[in-house]
């Protein structure tokens, strides 16, 4: 049974079926209809309930999650789809978006719903990694609609392996010179942002402003976050990610930071790797370079590394994971991306 309160911020709530399950001249959105329910993972207040119940009614597997913690935790369950309310009282300030980004850094499509009176702009979502926005009052047969798009398959780029050369540079902190980058972190540069930025060895203001915060970040003890860039209008290519990784000092320099970036194929598969083998961000950049046809020193080269310590990371890092040796480790790798752990 569908709830209906007319104070809430949904238009057009479809009715429930007649009885005898026909459609009554309507399309059947029910998802259940062609097999098992696809389950989806609703980040929302406890008050608001008319949503969920449309969903469940719709053919939806339901997980719902109230606050950061059980959203969080919700991921676990290997939703296909979030759908994140971004009013959300127990999350203050730019707390909503913060947890979009841990959200949207598991891999897993995000569809968020706000109001336009609401700080965080389209712009901003989509930068956080956002798969679709819809502004409140949203009719639900344009949500539906939506939420069948993105679970249709390759709507959403998914889990790869490398097919790109890696693409990493060093930056200086102080002012986002670019002191030594990778071809293809040049030719991604180049292709995400007009000149003069992609003519100067320098960073976007941008992407130098989340530079300057989450090296505070990281010196305060923080998780690791992530940059997510849209591509520009009109150009047919994938969200962009930049993280910022620890190097050796004496390969990119004092007071430089070791900056990989991604498109969002390898960033849903390095994301995968961290949260099926429970691995660090960093531990999981590693594992996915062994994936790739680059040798050694060129994959220890483009994540700032001298080669003992890349060798002493990857001794590590096959321990963690009880592998025998580097192919072991990227056979464990494979069965995390097909989803075989």
């Amino acid at each position: 049974m569908v709830m209906r309160m007319p104070t809430l911020p949904y238009a057009d709530m479809p009715p429930s079926p007649p009885p005898d399950g026909s459609s009554d001249g309507q399309p059947d959105r029910r998802a259940a209809s062609a097999g098992a329910p696809q389950r989806l993972l609703v980040v929302q207040a406890l008050c608001v309930q008319p949503l969920a119940a449309v969903l469940e009614e719709s053919g939806y597997e339901l997980l719902r999650a109230a606050d950061g913690i059980a959203a969080l935790d919700g991921l676990g369950a290997r939703p296909r789809l979030v759908i994140m309310d971004m009013e959300l009282p127990d999350l203050p300030g730019d707390g909503p978006l913060a947890l979009l980004r841990r959200l949207t850094a598991s891999g897993v499509p995000v569809l968020t719903l706000s109001r336009r009176q609401q700080p965080h702009r389209l712009s901003t979502l989509i930068e956080a990694g956002a798969a679709e926005c819809l502004v409140k009052p949203v009719r639900m047969s344009d949500l539906l609609a939506r939420i069948e798009r993105l679970l249709r398959p390759g709507a959403v780029p998914g889990p790869a392996e490398p097919r790109r050369p890696m693409a990493s540079m060093t930056v200086r902190e102080r002012d986002g010179h670019c002191a030594w980058q990778t071809p293809q972190a040049r030719a991604l540069m180049a292709a995400y942002f007009p000149p003069p930025w992609s003519e100067h060895a320098r960073l976007p203001p941008e992407v130098l402003a989340w530079l300057h915060r989450e090296a505070l970040r990281r010196r305060a003890g923080a998780a690791p976050s992530s940059l997510t860039v849209a591509p520009p209008a009109g150009a047919r290519r994938q969200r962009l990610s930049f993280n910022l990784m620890a190097a050796d000092d004496a390969v990119i320099g004092e007071g430089h930071w070791l900056m990989v970036l991604h498109e969002a194929d390898e960033a849903a598969s390095i994301a995968r790797l961290a949260s099926v083998l429970q691995l660090p961000t960093a531990d999981a950049e590693l594992l996915f370079g062994l994936l790739g046809p680059a040798p050694l020193d060129e994959r220890a080269r483009a994540l700032g590394l001298a080669e003992a310590s890349y060798r002493e990371r990857l001794t590590a890092l096959c321990e963690r994971l009880s592998a025998a040796g580097p192919e072991e480790a990227a056979t464990s790798a494979r069965a995390a991306l097909r989803g075989e752990r």
